[in-house]
């Protein structure tokens, strides 16, 4: 094990990597008005090439890890930073709108490889006492990135819209220059291939098919259903409010940005107490509710406040229902922990592909068609839940 300054070391370079990974993710949301104008495409393609990033991810994820454990956890992270790197160049210098798909691809890539490489490398420096500590910093890191990724996006196109990727390239290359000189490698040699022989062989789609089984069916339906609406939102929401409204690149960063930090700081905070207060089927039911008013009454407001207030009330009823519903499939999953947490990040990972290009598909239709099926998919994830209710409480009272 190694010593504890070494340990903080390793900590702080992990989190500054994971950092720019998940905001690099995010930087291209309220710019995406922007990027339509430039190439003068329609929101079926602006919903694709935010649907590339969850693509990626959803092949790649289930076998990063074993990369991992094959090769070793500074190898994929430092090459997670270099594809980082480069996919923050090619947007800097697109002159074609094909640039940006092969930009958004490596981007999937990188945080594909990075995440899962950081969390084994804290798993590999960390006791069992430090292990949930250590995670809870890294998973701080990433919902940060995601936080203010938007608003520096937002802000820095106001000097000229290639601005915020050359800025994330090079804080992506800083942090691979601090990973390849200065991250030591956790894994020893002789575990490394003893840990890749013992990885399970099973497809995707073989985990998918078991996944539709009782009991895991009904939250992971949840978990699709969330992460479809939630990603329609971060697609179209840029897109609609310039057209309807003409709202620049940074009103669409404050937006994003203040109502992800709400989120974050409700979801720290409250979380817990409402679980106590209310049981887990309520409160995935009220936020379930509360992420459907959301998207119905987006349909009719028109002032600034009022539509920072609803994305608050969205952004805050996901940040609740996502470590909620995780819970659920935990205590569900008994001895199937691995093979559960797999799954809901499969599930995430459909959820991102098939919102951005359904959202994109619907708004070249009609402007407001996204955020009815917004409306759809949280009224019948509430609609399951209640009537799955029972068979849910039962099935984890005898788990």
């Amino acid at each position: 094990m190694i010593s504890k300054p070494s340990k903080i070391n390793t900590l702080f370079i992990l989190m500054v990597c994971v950092f720019i990974a998940t905001a690099a993710f995010g930087l291209i949301i309220p710019i995406l008005p922007a990027f339509m104008d430039k190439f003068n495409t329609n929101g079926q393609m602006m919903g694709l090439l935010v649907a590339t990033y969850g693509i990626i991810q959803l092949f790649l994820s289930p076998v990063a890890g074993r990369f991992a454990d094959r090769y070793g956890r500074k190898r994929i992270i430092v090459m997670g930073l270099i594809c980082l790197t480069l996919s923050q160049l090619f947007f800097a210098f697109s002159v074609h709108f094909w640039v940006l798909f092969l930009g958004r691809f490596l981007t999937g890539i990188a945080v594909s490889l990075l995440i899962p490489g950081a969390m084994a490398c804290i798993i590999d420096i960390t006791t069992e006492e430090e292990r949930t500590k250590g995670l809870s910093f890294l998973n701080a890191s990433i919902s940060f990135g995601f936080v203010i990724g938007p608003g520096i996006g937002g802000f820095l196109t106001a000097y000229g819209l290639s601005v915020p990727f050359y800025f994330a390239a090079v804080l992506s290359f800083v942090a691979f220059l601090l990973s390849f000189f200065l991250l030591p490698e956790s894994l020893e040699k002789k575990t490394q291939m003893a840990e890749a022989e013992t990885v399970s062989t099973k497809s995707m789609i073989q985990q998918l098919l078991r996944s539709v089984q009782v009991p895991y069916v009904v939250p992971l339906i949840l978990v699709f259903l969330y992460s479809v609406s939630l990603y329609i939102f971060e697609a179209i929401f840029g897109l609609f409010v310039d057209k309807q409204f003409g709202y620049t690149a940074k009103d669409i960063a404050m937006v994003i940005t203040i109502s992800a930090l709400v989120s974050v700081i409700v979801q720290l905070t409250l979380t817990n107490k409402f679980v106590s207060l209310f049981g887990e089927s309520k409160v995935m039911n009220g936020t379930m509710i509360a992420g459907g008013i959301s998207f119905l009454f987006l349909l009719f407001t028109t002032r600034f406040w009022s539509i920072l207030l609803l994305t608050c009330l969205l952004y805050t009823a996901t940040s609740i229902l996502r470590p909620v519903i995780n819970t659920v499939l935990s205590k569900l999953a008994v001895n199937e922990q691995g093979f559960i947490a797999g799954m809901n990040n499969a599930y995430v990972s459909l959820g991102s592909v098939v919102g951005p290009i359904l959202g994109g598909i619907l708004f070249d239709i009609n402007t407001y068609f996204p955020y009815i099926v917004g409306v759809l998919a949280f009224l019948s994830g509430t609609v399951l839940l209640t009537w799955k209710h029972r068979s849910l409480v039962s099935t984890r009272s005898k788990s």
